[in-house]
């Protein structure tokens, strides 16, 4: 199975009007309600390919337990540790009329030491059943940047390939323990490195900073711009498919997902970036962050233009 650890998980409301405006009164037309944060998107992606999946990492209080209910009700595998401050709560407004979003998100619950250990254990005692491990998103609370090193550490010690997808601290120190897989995007490496990947070398210099750290494949992605992609053998740049955009958000997690089912699936390697990209293409026309539709991925793939990319 795939493990993915998402440390700071949200309810996640999504609420879509005709059209908004700040500072007025909006009703909604449709309120959908699911447990989100990035791994738990890849586990939704990795189980709509049919993949074996399971999510794990913090959750707390009522909205917690609404998490743990909203993905029983998807049939999504979970074993999150139970923590003493409540999950947060993510809202998102769609606005039809323009087509695009506006998310606000409440800050993550305080964890406490021993519900850190509690979980790299939970993780040490899954790694023997696992064929990868993913990391996703952001720390809830300060002073436990150290987790995402803590976890690539235990799963290097089983033979376990790794893909972190995270930013700024919790980032910089699991590059220290070197995971496999890296998919940053043009914010979070901005944030992280202070270097903008639009502008004149930038994506260049990202790549090859972060192909120090020795990962097998990094994916530099920026909407719906090109994808720079350091794989074993070379560099590549991936331009996505056109598409008519519904909802972008977990897209990033989607093509974690892809990626992970077909690299352990042996694709050959501009195959693997075609299925990858276009997994996060199919998920941004879906409203569902972390769809997934294999047939529907697999013929976005031939739409996906590869090229060499010298750094």
């Amino acid at each position: 199975m795939i493990l993915t650890v998402t440390p700071n998980p949200m309810l996640d409301k999504t609420l879509y009007v005709p059209a908004f405006a700040p500072g007025a009164t909006h009703r909604a037309q449709r309120v959908v309600t699911i447990g989100s944060g990035k791994g738990i998107n890849v586990a939704r992606a990795l189980l709509q390919l049919g993949e074996r999946t399971l999510a794990t990492g913090f959750l707390g209080g009522y909205t917690g337990g609404q998490v743990r209910q909203l993905l029983d009700e998807e049939k999504l595998p979970h074993d999150f540790v139970e923590t003493s401050g409540l999950t947060r709560i993510g809202f998102t407004v769609f606005e039809a009329e323009r087509n695009n979003y506006t998310a606000v998100f409440e800050p993550g619950p305080k964890l406490r030491a021993d519900e850190i250990d509690r979980l790299v254990q939970k993780v040490d005692q899954l790694l023997p059943r696992c064929k990868a491990l993913v990391l996703c998103g952001s720390m809830p609370s300060a002073g436990f940047d150290d987790l995402y090193f803590r976890l690539i550490q235990a799963a290097k010690e089983r033979n376990v390939p790794v893909f972190l997808d995270s930013y700024q601290e919790p980032l910089r120190q699991g590059l220290e323990a070197r995971p496999d897989f890296l998919k940053p995007n043009r914010d979070e490496a901005l944030q992280t490195f202070g270097i903008d990947s639009r502008e004149p070398d930038g994506m260049k210099a990202l790549l090859r900073q972060l192909a120090q750290t020795g990962a097998q494949w990094i994916f530099l992605t920026d909407g719906e711009r090109k994808v720079g992609i350091s794989a074993p053998d070379k560099c590549y740049l991936a331009t996505p498919p056109p598409i008519n955009p519904v909802n972008t958000l977990g897209s990033g997690d989607a093509m974690v997902a892809a990626f992970l089912f077909g690299w352990l699936r042996k694709m050959a390697t501009e195959d693997l970036i075609r299925f990858t990209i276009a997994a996060g293409a199919v998920n941004a026309e879906a409203f569902m962050p972390g769809f997934a539709d294999l047939k529907r991925i697999q013929y976005m793939a031939k739409r996906v233009l590869v090229e060499p990319f010298h750094l």
